[in-house]
């Protein structure tokens, strides 16, 4: 069955006020835009799964500023894969994921889920117990998956520069280029 691999493209955001602008109540340059300190700008990172030929298979947004590990779970819980007849299936077998989301808690939501990870881990002192297993092989040959499907977006140029302001029109312009590119790969 298909491997899912999550992965995050930073957008960056284009935000200069206007006079006209200058009377909205609410945060300068939007909703979902955080200081992002590695880069240091305003950012809105792009979270996605793909499946083995790079097409999407959920995709979500998040300021810049929070950590990526936390929009695992919610990737998670929005994937919905119809095939054939029944039930679409929620569960992958098996996630790739780079070291970003390497936090406990995704670990023991995905265990308690009983879908294999092969995430490599951050943690610089050894932990008790059994360690865990990666396959550094499979790894490397699947993760080009992931890099492929954000150059693939960084095609979209209105993507690569983010002027909305909401976050729901950002997040519909993702959508469409989603299914641009889920045309070409199916095509």
């Amino acid at each position: 069955m298909p491997c899912y691999r999550t992965g995050t493209l930073r957008a960056d955001l284009a935000s200069t006020t206007s006079p006209s602008t200058a009377t909205y109540t609410g945060q300068k340059g939007g909703r979902l835009i955080g200081f992002d300190a590695h880069k240091k700008v305003n950012r809105t990172k792009i979270h996605a799964v793909v499946n083995e030929e790079s097409a999407p298979i959920a995709v979500t947004i998040g300021k810049g500023s929070e950590h990526e590990g936390r929009k695992l779970i919610p990737l998670m819980k929005s994937i919905s894969i119809r095939h054939g007849k029944g039930r679409p299936r929620k569960n992958p077998r098996r996630v790739y994921g780079d070291t970003k989301y390497s936090m406990d808690l995704n670990r023991f939501y995905l265990d308690k889920r009983k879908i294999r990870s092969q995430i490599p881990s951050m943690a610089k002192k050894r932990r008790p117990g059994r360690p865990r297993l990666l396959d550094k092989e499979t790894y490397k040959k699947v993760r080009y998956t992931v890099e492929r499907f954000f150059a693939w977006m960084e095609d979209f140029r209105k993507l690569t520069v983010r002027y909305e302001r909401l976050a729901e029109t950002f997040l519909g312009l993702i959508h469409i280029a989603c299914i641009v590119i889920l045309w070409r790969v199916l095509r």
